[in-house]
């Protein structure tokens, strides 16, 4: 019972996260839209950055909002998107981990440890390390891995393969500078959007429908690992 209460309490943090993070794209849009109407009244405006030295006027400050809207605000709030699944993801591995250390070998519990070391701290050590290591396979490795574990069932193939073109997107947005390039193309696979060397964007239809994707999969995965805990 602790694990389904577990899990439904980093459910319960993660949609309230997400949520927050795609109000925060929409309200602030909204924000600079109502900019737009105050500098079409007239209104006069002066804004400095203590930080930087930037001075700006209504008419630079539009100009850099309509920038700001369609580039930094899309792509950071879709990146926050992305790391919230991800956090989601590795967490319920982790809990699922160590609420059933059986799915370890003994042989790995062995050898994180040594005599006199607490075998709960050696669980979590060896868990630790094997959910590290899958950060950095495919995405679709983390659900077959996820499957072998808890039989869950979810998300749907079509799913996964729309999850790994959005967490390739990020990738590219972090560390490629927008570019897309070969990795991209590979582990988005008949999903991709972009072909090597294109300029990565994500426009409002994408955007949302990547949210409703990722706030769908972690509920789902959520019913479904719940269930498998509070059988019937």
């Amino acid at each position: 019972m602790a694990l389904a209460d577990d899990i439904q309490t980093l459910t319960t943090r993660t949609l309230s996260e997400l949520a927050e993070s795609h109000d925060y794209y929409t309200f602030t849009k909204r924000v600079w839209r109502l900019l737009q109407e105050v500098v079409d009244e007239g209104r006069k405006l002066a804004y400095l950055n203590p930080t930087t030295g930037t001075r700006v006027d209504e008419h630079v400050l539009l100009v850099r909002s309509q920038r700001f809207v369609a580039g930094n605000l899309a792509s950071s709030s879709f990146q926050h998107f992305v790391s919230l699944f991800e956090d989601f993801i590795f967490e319920l591995l982790r809990l699922w981990l160590a609420a059933y250390p059986a799915s370890l070998s003994k042989k790995q519990v062995e050898i994180g440890g040594s005599e006199g070391t607490d075998k709960n701290a050696i669980v979590l050590s060896v868990v630790d390390k094997e959910l590290n290591e899958l950060k950095y396979e495919r995405l679709a490795d983390w659900f077959v891995y996820l499957e072998r574990l808890a039989k869950l069932e979810c998300p749907t193939a079509d799913e996964i393969e729309q999850l790994a073109e959005i967490k390739a997107s990020r990738d590219i947005l972090v560390h490629n500078h927008g570019i897309a390039n070969a990795i991209y193309v590979s582990k988005s696979g008949t999903r991709a959007r972009y072909l090597d060397g294109d300029k990565l964007d994500v426009p409002e239809q994408y955007h949302r429908e990547s949210w409703q994707m990722i706030n769908k999969v972690v509920r789902d995965v959520s019913i479904a690992a719940i269930a498998k805990v509070r059988p019937g």
